[in-house]
């Protein structure tokens, strides 16, 4: 409760809201509540909340899988209902203070890191990742001196995964063998293996790997079994061929964390944005809350949301998921964000109890009109000029860009445009947690329509407000403005001290959370990319070996390559009539031509030259060409 407390605190006082976040679209959906009471609701609506206090961030404990504490009697089932079912709800002050414009996350997540203190992470969903280096180890091969061997282990996450799947090399994925030998090139060569991989998943009682142990030269020992921590071990030998870049980036595709159902009432993996909400929210390098502070109608709502199927240009997919990379070193008003722009979602904190609303039309339960006044009620038909958007653009995790932040198409209304001037006025909305371009363009087209619904109602209510909470829907009549039975969410509400409930309404709508296929654009096929995969491929023979003679001098020439992982050249010489691989290695040279002295009278040669690469390969030989050197002063050439 010290953790909840912490960040009710953050935004605790005399006024009812403060936002997470910022921008135009700070004000629109995925954020978290901000609460605002005053002594007297304390004393007449709920429990105390606790001074505000710094809050500071600890080394976390290892992650746990959540279990839900036992009763002393049976708890009762909970049987998952649609979302638009009513649930019953305490009676608290509370403001929804939400944000969509949280910092991408999803930048290097894919890179090993090696620095001496870093924070854990949290793997939702699945996502490619890589992580911190936490050993190195080089030793020599048998029957060599050399230190050809590095043994290399890369933490993924900080808890048990479901799964780890291909590991890539510098981008390249390693296909495995049963024992962990690496099986394709340029990993494996000849018989040689290169690259050896193990995957450990990270149980809490995992044993510690073997092949460190006996390979380490007594550094990892059975002590080293990094319970509760998911890693590769990777063993790899030195080769130009294999790793011409040095030590690879190793990175892997993990399924993460197994969550919490309480629909039920298991724990498994899953991608539910709303089960990855509630882990953040109960785990203890989270806000450490109990199953008795979560409302569990809320989030079972809002887990079968997300669960919903709609449809996309090339088939279906879940109305919303959640796969990302979450660093516990954030504090929980910079972790939260980002999580809830999964499922364009609002997080509230009402009489000690989270709630969670997905990004989805609630059909309103309650009713408000003139009579429920107390004072004089305020409508803002139109938002300020300087808060209207009529473009979304932003970022997405996508698998087919290498798992990159890559732009989603844009998301923009010619309606609004025309109606702005035709002017593009846009604000940026990165979604870390999402990796779908069609699941990308409908957050932020729910972003956007929200972003149009302008108007605002400031309504005074009588004690008739304590029937609803912040994130509610309800329904508004103003017959003097012309509202009937309009639908209204409950941006923010405040108990003010003669017993009223102040009650800020903006203006709802199916039609925000409703799309169409012609509005999803299809994301265009990632471009080629024409990268050196030429590793086991020789360069070409070298063209036009010629050879001229003067004196005793012998000079060799021959065409330049233009191949752009060309090396150098090698130039032979041989015994007249003899073999490439019978003759002498002269040089190598890099430009194009060779001067050979010094021969004797009557001596003949023959000559050869051949291409070698950055990689090691070599072309075949050009040539031979000979030469016989005369015992007269004046030379002759002699070709063959």
């Amino acid at each position: 409760m010290e953790a909840v407390g912490a960040v009710a605190s953050m935004v605790a006082g005399g006024a009812a809201s403060a936002a997470v976040g910022g921008g135009v679209l700070g004000a629109v959906v995925g954020g978290i509540v901000s609460v605002g009471v005053s002594y007297l609701a304390r004393e007449v609506i709920g429990p105390s909340q606790p001074q505000q206090r710094s809050y500071p961030t600890p080394t976390p404990p290892p992650p746990r899988i959540y279990t839900p504490p036992p009763a002393p009697a049976p708890a009762p089932v909970i049987t998952p209902a649609p979302y638009q079912a009513p649930y019953q709800a305490p009676y608290h002050t509370q403001t929804v203070a939400p944000s969509l414009a949280p910092t991408l996350a999803g930048g290097g997540l894919t890179q090993m890191v090696r620095q001496p203190v870093t924070a854990h992470r949290i793997i939702y969903g699945e996502v490619r990742a890589g992580g911190p280096v936490v050993y190195l180890h080089t030793r020599a091969p048998a029957g060599s001196d050399k230190l050809d061997i590095l043994h290399l282990v890369v933490v993924l996450a900080a808890h048990e995964v479901e799964a780890i799947g291909d590991v890539y090399l510098s981008d390249q994925i390693v296909t495995l063998a049963a024992d962990g030998a690496a099986t394709n090139a340029p990993f494996v060569r000849d018989g040689t293996v290169f690259a050896r991989l193990w995957k450990h998943l990270g149980a809490v009682d995992q044993a510690a790997d073997p092949v460190l142990i006996a390979n380490s030269g007594g550094q990892w020992t059975g002590a080293h079994r990094l319970a509760g921590r998911a890693y590769v071990h990777a063993q790899l030998t030195y080769d130009d061929r294999a790793f011409p870049s040095g030590i690879p980036n190793l990175s892997a595709l993990v399924r993460g964390r197994r969550l919490y159902d309480p629909r039920t009432a298991t724990t498994a993996w899953s991608d539910n944005p709303a089960l990855c909400v509630l882990d953040y929210l109960m785990a203890p390098w989270g806000l450490a809350a109990t199953l008795e502070e979560i409302d569990v109608a809320s989030f079972v709502a809002a887990a079968n949301i997300c669960d919903e199927t709609v449809e996309r240009p090339d088939g279906q997919e879940k109305r919303f998921t959640c796969n990302g990379v979450l660093d516990v070193s954030q504090a929980p008003q910079s972790a939260l964000p980002p999580l809830l722009t999964s499922c364009a979602g609002r997080l509230t904190y009402t009489a000690g109890r989270w709630r969670l609303f997905a990004g989805a039309y609630l059909p309103p339960m309650t009713s408000f009109s003139e009579a429920d006044a107390r004072d004089t009620i305020t409508v803002k038909p139109r938002r300020s000029r300087r808060d209207l958007i009529n473009t979304v653009r932003g970022t997405f995790i996508s698998p087919a860009q290498n798992w990159q932040p890559t732009d989603y198409p844009p998301v923009c209304v010619a309606a609004y445009k025309t109606a702005d001037g035709s002017e593009e006025v846009a604000e940026n909305l990165d979604l870390p947690y999402t990796r779908s371009p069609y699941m990308a363009q409908r957050i932020a087209r729910i972003a956007l329509e929200m972003c149009r619904r302008e108007l605002t109602v400031q309504l005074p209510a009588n004690l008739a407000g304590l029937r609803v909470v912040a994130g509610e829907t309800v329904t508004l009549t103003l017959s003097r403005f012309g509202l009937t039975q309009v639908p209204m969410v409950v941006a923010q509400w405040q108990l003010t001290e003669d017993l009223g409930v102040n009650l800020t309404l903006h203006r709802e709508d199916p039609d925000i959370y409703a799309f169409a296929l012609g509005d999803l654009v299809t994301m265009p096929a990632p471009p080629a990319l024409s990268l050196p995969g030429n590793q086991d491929i020789p360069p070409a023979v070298p063209t036009g070996l010629a050879a001229s003679l003067s004196g005793a001098a012998v000079r060799l020439t021959w065409s330049a390559t233009a191949e752009p992982d060309f090396s150098h050249f090698e130039v032979y010489e041989g015994a007249a009539g003899s073999a490439p691989e019978s003759a002498d290695r002269l040089g190598e040279p890099y430009a194009s031509t060779w001067f050979r002295d010094g021969l004797p009278g009557g001596a003949a040669r023959s000559y050869w030259v051949r291409a070698v690469d950055r990689h090691g390969n070599r072309s075949g030989f050009a040539g031979p060409v000979s030469v016989n050197v005369s015992t007269a002063a004046g030379a002759v050439l002699v070709l063959e």
